[in-house]
């Protein structure tokens, strides 16, 4: 949260942040920051890991968080001086088939009622592990065998005209050398936005720094005007 080259970000969007459940408090590391306003899931669980997915909001930036019934997923309102951006923070629990319907389920609401006669500009972007493969966003080294099974994710995309914006075939998750010292890959995080905020971005790939996780941090940058 101190590194400097992250001050300028509006929103970082973290998916399984390092949190426990103390006496019925999340507990977060860290717990607040003199650059973000933290923001966890408005539910949690009681065994397990508490949340799967947090924000961090600049604090010079007005945003309101919305509640979605889910440890797995974080929501606000970023009130930008043309625009109001819906950002939602999205961990997807693998070959777990009740998880994938309901967080794609509960975004699908929000988009909804949020792009509902505000009268305002309303982007929408969506981010995190979904850990599911698909050859749109994989690219041509997706198996056969695993095709089909992000379909409530495609259905998602098509549903509210949200685009990829990551390259096609971006590596995002690293896993440990096999036995025929072959480093396992693949891409399971995902960049969703509206069709007007993909047109004003700059650029959306991962960073070369490496944070100590198995996932690559993605940045994405749009051409759109921010407190200053």
């Amino acid at each position: 949260m101190n590194d400097e080259d992250l001050e300028d970000y509006a929103v970082l969007a973290v998916a399984e942040p390092y949190a426990r459940k103390i006496d019925g408090t999340i507990v977060t590391t860290p717990m607040g920051h003199s650059n973000w306003t933290r923001m966890v899931p408005s539910q949690s669980n009681d065994a397990g890991w508490p949340i799967r997915s947090m924000l961090w909001v600049r604090k010079d930036i007005e945003a309101e968080q919305i509640a979605i019934p889910s440890a797995d997923l974080t929501a606000a309102v970023l009130h930008l001086q043309d625009r109001d951006v819906l950002a939602v923070s999205v961990y997807v629990h693998g070959k777990d088939e009740e998880a994938l319907v309901s967080a794609v389920r509960e975004p699908n609401g929000l988009i909804c009622r949020f792009r509902a006669g505000t009268g305002n500009r309303t982007d929408v972007l969506v981010v995190g592990d979904f850990n599911r493969h698909d050859l749109l966003w994989g690219g041509d080294s997706v198996t056969t065998r695993r095709q089909g099974e992000a379909q409530p994710i495609i259905d998602l995309m098509s549903g509210h005209g949200l685009c990829s914006l990551l390259p096609r075939g971006t590596k995002t998750w690293q896993g440990p050398q096999g036995s025929d010292n072959e480093i396992k890959e693949s891409t399971i995080d995902l960049v969703l936005t509206t069709g007007e905020l993909a047109d004003e971005m700059v650029k959306c790939a991962t960073l070369p720094t490496e944070y100590g996780s198995d996932h690559r941090a993605i940045e994405t940058v749009f051409d759109i005007e921010m407190p200053r």
